[in-house]
């Protein structure tokens, strides 16, 4: 066979095969983009790491800005799925509804770090250019299904403010934060390494008398607690300027 014909072979490959692909690279890329950080990333650090010819790679994204939409698209939509399946289950109260969702954002962050941390944590590398993703891209408005969620428990009288917005955006950056804290507390339960790791001011997660899985079922309770009780009501004069 010519290495015309072997060229036009590579290029002819299957859709099926491309899609498969495209899935191995934004799977590498999630992974790349947590050990190396949005700076530390690079396209040509990526292909070295899947074997892959560099141009070959720009078959399938034009940047790693693109690289990065197309990441977070897919695992939010896979989050937004999963939650679709938890709100079409739920027979209860819209409060109990609202701890399974974010007892769903712990669990998703547990399984797969490296796409909780491109979803929440690592920012989006600058371009020059607008790629086919970030042109095609419509926002997954994550926190506006809460927020709606947080409202209809207003409605039902289940919790008492009035301001569903602030309301939510208080629980998901309490939710944020508390799923970091957790998630270096597992990683120093399982790690056999912590003198090494003094320097970095994190074993102190690991020396408390909890487990990080005390310390997610104390959130969502204290959460319980704190979206229902009459007494904690924040009212608009007490944080308006």
């Amino acid at each position: 066979m010519s290495s015309e014909q072997n060229k036009k072979k590579t290029r002819s490959r299957s859709p099926k095969k491309k899609a498969q692909q495209f899935e191995h690279i934004l799977e590498a890329g999630k992974q790349l983009f947590l050990d190396k950080g949005r700076d530390g990333f690079s396209l040509r650090g990526l292909a070295k790491m899947l074997d892959m010819n560099q141009n070959n790679l720009y078959n399938y994204v034009e940047s790693k800005r693109e690289l990065w939409i197309a990441i977070r698209n897919k695992f939010f939509k896979q989050y937004k799925d999963e939650n679709l399946e938890i709100i079409e289950s739920h027979k209860e109260s819209t409060v109990d509804l609202l701890l399974k969702i974010f007892d769903h954002f712990f669990e998703f962050a547990e399984n797969d770090h490296a796409a909780f941390s491109m979803m929440h944590i690592i920012p989006s590398p600058p371009s020059d250019k607008v790629g086919a993703f970030e042109k095609e891209y419509k926002a997954f408005n994550f926190l506006g299904g809460t927020t709606r969620k947080v409202q209809e428990a207003i409605n039902k009288g289940e919790i008492k403010e009035d301001n569903s917005a602030i309301l939510s955006f208080f629980l998901y950056s309490l939710i944020l934060g508390a799923t970091i804290v957790e998630n270096t507390m597992r990683e120093l339960e399982e790690s056999n390494n912590d003198e090494g790791r003094k320097v970095e001011e994190t074993t102190q997660y690991g020396t408390q008398s909890f487990s990080s899985g005390e310390f997610r079922k104390y959130v969502l309770k204290k959460i319980e607690l704190g979206i229902t009780d009459p007494n904690l009501i924040v009212k608009e004069s007490d944080y308006k300027e």
